[in-house]
């Protein structure tokens, strides 16, 4: 198998789709693979809400098992009692909880608890060996992504890893901030990129 053939078998892999579904020209142009990171690479959603419900306790904010789990969506678009008003309580969330999350999702216990999706691992290895660049976009904090992946040994497999917080300053998903940042910064165009991620905001960043 050369190095074309091995690209799009392991595109079929870590893709999940069919290959009937891709147009065969774009799979064999990639050169670079940009990756979401939480429930895509790893699985880490019963991290998050650890964190969430440790940094509310701390910050002694109103809270139930759906906001642990929807803090993301919500605080921007429902009033959910922090502070005296929506403005009010996007203001605690990006002052005092976002910053507080971003510091205990780097601490060991855990991001040690966060796990790689069967296979992927072996994937990003084997990814690695062929002329696809691979980097990270992602919307969580970007010290407990590097740490993980130096715990786990694969962060000099990836050409970049960039973040929305905790990094360089872009708008969130499905701003292509981000991408077009790695794109320039690894010099490949993002004509020849490919977006893979497991929310409707990584759809839609990588059509946009």
């Amino acid at each position: 198998m050369n190095s074309i053939e091995k690209s799009v078998s392991l595109k079929e892999r870590f893709a999940g789709v069919d290959v009937a579904s891709y147009n065969k020209e774009d799979v064999v142009k990639t050169k670079l693979a940009v990756f979401d990171f939480d429930e895509t690479l790893v699985h880490s959603k019963h991290v998050f809400r650890q964190v969430n419900n440790m940094a509310m306790e701390m910050l002694g904010l109103p809270h139930d098992d759906y906001i642990v789990a929807n803090i993301y969506a919500l605080y921007k678009t429902q009033y959910i009692g922090w502070g005296k008003n929506l403005e009010e309580q996007q203001e605690i969330y990006h002052s005092k909880f976002n910053p507080l999350v971003s510091s205990l999702s780097a601490d060991p216990r855990f991001y040690k608890q966060m796990e790689f999706y069967l296979d992927m691992k072996d994937v990003i290895k084997q990814l690695a060996k062929t002329n696809i660049a691979l980097a990270v976009a992602s919307s969580r904090d970007l010290k407990s992504i590097l740490r993980f992946l130096d715990y786990e040994g694969v962060r000099d497999h990836f050409e970049m890893v960039q973040a929305t917080e905790g990094g360089l300053i872009f708008d969130d998903k499905p701003s292509t901030q981000v991408v077009d940042w790695i794109s320039t910064e690894v010099g490949i165009s993002t004509d020849n990129a490919v977006m893979i991620g497991d929310s409707s905001c990584d759809v839609q960043m990588g059509k946009n």
